[in-house]
């Protein structure tokens, strides 16, 4: 198989946003270890998504914000057994507003000085992850690396008395590590490589107005907040089926439920977490991809996510989705270009506080550049 059929299978997956988990981004995949040589990889993908529901017959309008999702990446192979790539992207994050209308977007305790606010989150995750592959005979490899992740936090939840959290930013480390094993004559390959959670300790900002009649003022808190990015499993295979065509998939499992974030003055208000989740999800794709030519290769994936059987937050208004996408490669000389597109059909779901939001769905659009070094 040539490497444009593998990319244009590779663009079809990753290369047009994510909204697995409500949080997943980037999938934290590794495969430009694979690629021959020494490789540069820079992807850029672009999500809209439409997330809208109701609560007490209040309609919330489409609470989330449409975001891009950078990847970049270099391979470099020191000796025929040895491999490195160093990677950037952004794994998980979130970006939900709600209008000033909305029940939970309501202050129960604003007066005249107090903080006015819509319920609204914000998450934003970095890492560059190192990484080193080891050949073995007989086709399989053993893969390992560290994670060095960034990650910070704005939320308001003004039916809590004003409430808001800000953190600042924490830059904590994990681990990779994985086996594979190849067999390149029918293009066959097996990857499984483990994400360790990674556990950050925010410097906090906890706010919250007054209750009436003590005179309106904004209390203050200095906190500290735990939150863990939780552990995951990848399971990518693909192989030859026919002259020019390509079989791939994945499998993709995420720990949700080690992701808590309790800070203490929310928690001593509302009697509950901020943020956590009862289930975690597994994420399935599976699609085929066809040489057209030498020049021009593309793919066709589909994707499903499991939901769970219990209600979800308010801050991420979403459970399960299927997917349909596709992508394309064009090789001139020394490079490839890719581009792909997916739409999602969204989960319905019910939040903790009987919100219902049904018949959402996002769009994502891909393109990424890959130059072979040698």
């Amino acid at each position: 198989m040539k490497k444009a059929l593998l990319q244009a299978c590779a663009v079809c997956i990753g290369a047009t946003g994510a909204y697995a988990g409500g949080l997943d981004r980037s999938g934290q995949g590794v495969n430009i270890l694979f690629e021959e040589g020494s490789v540069v990889q820079f992807r850029f993908s672009y999500t809209n998504p439409s997330v809208s529901g109701e609560q007490n017959g209040v309609p919330s309008g489409n609470v989330a914000n449409s975001f891009f999702t950078p990847h970049l990446a270099y391979k470099h192979a020191f000796t025929d057994q040895l491999d490195f790539a160093l990677i950037y992207d952004e794994p998980f994050g979130a970006d939900v507003r709600y209008p000033s209308n909305y029940p939970l977007s309501r202050n129960p305790t604003a007066v005249v000085g107090g903080r006015t606010d819509v319920l609204r989150a914000k998450a934003d995750v970095d890492a560059i992850t190192a990484l080193l592959r080891y050949k073995f005979d007989g086709g399989f490899s053993a893969i390992g690396g560290i994670r060095a992740q960034r990650a910070d936090a704005n939320v308001a939840v003004p039916i809590v008395a004003g409430y808001e959290f800000e953190s600042g930013a924490e830059i904590d480390f994990g681990y990779v590590v994985g086996v594979a094993w190849e067999r390149p004559e029918i293009a066959a390959r097996v990857a499984l490589t483990y994400n360790s959670k990674i556990t950050h300790k925010f410097d906090s900002t906890e706010s919250i107005n007054r209750v009436p009649p003590i005179p309106a003022a904004l209390v203050t808190a200095q906190t500290q907040t735990e939150v863990v990015t939780p552990q995951s499993v990848n399971l990518d295979f693909q192989t030859g089926v026919a002259p020019n065509t390509l079989l791939f998939g994945s499998i993709r499992w995420v720990d949700w439920p080690q992701t808590v974030l309790a800070p203490p003055v929310y928690v001593g208000a509302a009697n509950q977490n901020l943020v956590d989740y009862d289930d975690d999800t597994f994420t399935y794709s599976l699609g085929v991809g066809y040489k057209f030519s030498e020049e021009f290769s593309g793919a066709i994936t589909a994707g499903y996510e499991t939901s769970g059987d219990t209600t979800v937050s308010n801050l991420g208004p979403t459970d399960g989705f299927w997917s349909l996408g596709v992508g394309g490669t064009y090789s001139f000389e020394q490079a490839q270009l890719s581009g792909g597109i997916r739409y999602t059909d969204i989960g319905d779901a019910t939040t903790t506080t009987g919100g219902q939001f049904s018949g959402n769905s996002a769009w994502s659009v891909g393109l990424q550049l890959t130059y072979f070094l040698q």
